[in-house]
């Protein structure tokens, strides 16, 4: 033999053993699931490119819950727990003036401890490795790779409800899906963690009730208690597990097994809301909002417990008795409720269940509008056709089925959640992942095995042709491919934090809007230490965790009061603003207006306020302070009753339409209004100027605006003057 075919007969068989490796099923997944988690964590980390800035708003308090707790912890992780349900035990209840000052915010009341608890656990972690790492960016990473661990738990979710090939497709489409990455990269807030734990604890109830195992409905129930600690829609996973327990029971009222497994799922959930002090006692038993997860736990008690009974009932009998059950509570709810025993459902909630209610406090926040079934569509392409086919199939099956029940109601009802508020398109897209795949291999195994000639010799028709079988799987192929090869994520996934571009989001970005941060290092070296800063309360957290100078509102929007009170300065003569921050003790003012301007022929550069999506300053947001206290935006905003709005003719068919303050007295004495377009040496001239004459290609009305005389301007940011703080001059 040759010394090249000694090489051969050598290196082949290990080749072999190689190849017969990665062949493996199981290593395939592993492979599969290892690149997806890699890059759905690299994208989640893009946003460093641009620096360690925390994104959005609610991030920065939950680094500050983060900083509480170590600091009333001693240093420990156990001792901030400890600090933190002692709050039980305090009276009165301790508050932080940092926030909603004068009267303050109660923290731990107010607060769930779930992304602080995660930090600080992560911190001392890597401190105890001997690694010196800082507070401030643990908190950014702990997000986007605790987001980055839904690969797994959507790969197991999608498995159990299927197989291994559903649990893949399911990993692949939650690493890239942009509603979930939007919402969890690095910076930003807790729902990195809350949807992980919701679909592990799915997963664990499931398998908790093929193996008939109260353990793991136990760990079930404690993968729940993960998100109450973390997140507010807590409200989902734990009224969802109750609904399809409900509807199964009812249907099989002789399956001890899943009223065993559910109750002791439900009862460690319940506990964690019972002892959050968020939440407590009164929201897990006496609430609307817990009403559906304590029918479920008595209805199921009451198959258990009266189990011999039962076997003797007939289904009609039992629809009644069941029914008799529900209407009791029913009734016992709404009694408590009129007398005021139970915690009345909160304006947020009920416009996810009802959207057509809807009060100020909901309409006035972005998050909160209704999506567009266009931008349900953008966000997820073909994919929700393929979760509404698996629906139909599925909802076939749901009365025999569980697996069939859990995929059927639990893409219908985030669906549906998800339509009331664009918040929760984030709920959507777990739900659209696991079980849009379920669809798609679904269809698949139908058409093979349609295809297979055994099939078709039953049917008495000829098999089809491997040819035309390829082809159908390749057109489902290439139908559900825009779901992967059209995610937002490689496009959307490095643009840089909000308070870095001054909330406008931006792809390509050269640090041209720095106006928030040069505001907020300005208040840190020149606004004294026992200052209080009156501003909208987009703005709030940023100001008091960035400078430490309290302010009068924020981002929890939790004193509906002192915000109309905020919006009635703004919106008010400067005698009625100054008496209501005087009131508050305020001594310094902020507004955010992201002006843009048009060079005039003489060189002079006139400025205005844009109708435009991407730009919501003060001004944009005057029509929602308006309807906070009930008053009619088209007597401020020029045009707004008709949308006639001002405009600006660059000629050639192009228009920018312009939000300018209406030619009336309340418009032109409105305190925001003077303040917004008070002249500095930045911008001394506004397209609006009655001494500028009717600017040409501009149509809209033409005033002065009266110069400020209870407010000091005293700074205006680099380097577009976008943000104004003002000193209260008495």
């Amino acid at each position: 033999m040759s010394g090249s075919g000694k090489i051969q007969g050598k290196i082949a068989p290990g080749l072999k053993a190689v190849l017969n490796a990665f062949g493996d099923a199981r290593v395939v997944v592993a492979s599969i699931l290892a690149i997806a988690f890699t890059v759905t964590l690299l994208a989640r980390l893009a946003p460093l490119h641009w620096g360690t800035y925390l994104n959005e708003f609610d991030p920065y308090y939950e680094y500050y819950l983060s900083v509480k707790m170590l600091e009333n912890g001693n240093g420990s992780l156990l001792g901030g727990l400890a600090w933190w349900y002692h709050w039980w035990f305090e009276n009165p209840k301790p508050r932080d003036t940092l926030f909603w000052a004068p009267n303050g915010r109660d923290l731990r009341g107010s607060s769930q401890p779930g992304a602080a608890f995660f930090t600080v656990a992560t911190y001392e972690l890597l401190r105890a490795l001997g690694l010196d790492v800082d507070l401030y960016f643990i908190h950014g990473i702990t997000v986007p790779v605790g987001a980055a661990f839904a690969v797994f738990t959507a790969y197991l979710l999608g498995r159990e409800l299927k197989d291994s090939r559903t649990g893949v497709l399911s990993a692949v489409l939650i690493a890239l899906s942009w509603a979930y990455m939007y919402r969890t990269n690095y910076g930003a807030k807790h729902e990195g963690f809350a949807i992980p734990f919701m679909l592990l604890g799915f997963y664990l109830f499931l398998v908790a009730y093929r193996r008939r195992s109260v353990p793991l409905a136990i760990l079930a129930g404690l993968s729940q208690g993960m998100v109450v600690l973390s997140w507010g829609a807590y409200l989902y996973p734990w009224n969802f597990l109750a609904l399809l327990s409900l509807v199964w029971l009812l249907m099989h009222h002789d399956d001890r097994t899943l009223a065993k497994v559910y109750i002791a799922t439900n009862a460690v959930t319940t506990l964690f809301v019972a002892t959050t002090p968020r939440f407590g006692p009164k929201t897990a038993f006496l609430s609307l909002v817990g009403f559906l997860p304590l029918a479920t736990t008595v209805f199921a008690a009451f198959l258990l417990v009266g189990f011999s009974r039962v076997r003797t009932m007939s289904p009609s009998q039992l629809r009644k008795a069941g029914l008799a059950v529900l209407g009791v509570l029913a009734v016992a709810l709404a009694v408590a409720t009129l007398t005021g025993l139970t915690s009345l459902i909160s304006g947020r909630i009920l416009a996810v269940v009802l959207p057509t209610i809807r009060e100020p406090g909901v309409t006035t926040v972005a998050e909160h509008a209704v999506p567009s079934w266009n931008q349900l569509f953008d966000d997820f392409q073909s994919s929700i056709v393929f979760g509404i086919f698996a629906v139909y199939l599925y909802a076939k099956r749901i009365k025999n089925d569980i697996k069939a029940a859990f995929a059927s109601l639990y893409f219908a009802t985030s669906l549906y959640f998800s339509s009331s508020i664009v918040r929760l398109v984030l709920l959507l897209s777990p739900a659209i992942a696991v079980v849009a795949s379920m669809g798609l291999v679904e269809l698949f195994d139908r058409v093979v095995e349609a295809a297979r000639p055994t099939s078709y010799r039953r049917r008495g028709v000829s098999g089809a042709s491997g040819a035309v079988v390829a082809l159908v799987l390749i057109v489902l192929l290439l139908l559900f491919s825009p779901s992967i090869l059209g995610s937002k994520v490689p496009l959307y996934s490095h643009q840089p934090a909000l308070i870095l571009t001054s909330s406008v989001p931006m792809i390509d970005y050269s640090y041209q809007y720095m106006d928030w941060i040069s505001a907020l290092e300005w208040i840190k070296l020149n606004v004294p230490r026992d200052a209080t800063i009156a501003t909208w309360w987009d703005y709030g957290y940023w100001i008091s965790v960035n400078t430490g100078r309290k302010t009068t509102c924020d981002n929890a929007t939790i004193d509906t009061r002192q915000i109309q009170k905020i919006a009635r300065a703004f919106t008010s003569d400067e005698e009625t603003a100054l008496k209501i921050f005087k009131e508050l003790n305020v001594t310094y003012v902020v507004v955010f207006e992201p002006l843009q301007s048009i060079t005039l022929s003489t060189g002079i550069n006139a400025y205005f306020s844009m109708i435009h999506p991407a730009l919501g300053g003060d001004m944009a947001k005057s029509p929602q302070m308006l309807k906070w206290i009930g008053l009619d935006a088209s007597d401020y905003i020029y045009g707004y009753r008709n949308g006639s709005y001002a405009y600006l003719d660059l000629g050639g068919n192009q228009r920018v339409y312009l939000l300018v303050p209406a030619p009336t007295p309340k418009a032109l004495n409105a305190t925001l209004y003077k303040m917004i377009y008070a002249r500095n040496y930045k911008q001394q001239v506004f397209v609006f100027d009655a001494f500028l004459g009717q600017l040409q290609g501009y149509h809209g009305p033409n005033y002065l605006m009266p110069p400020l005389k209870h407010f000091e301007l005293v700074y205006v940011s680099e380097p577009n003057g976008w943000v104004k703080i003002f000193k209260v001059k008495g």
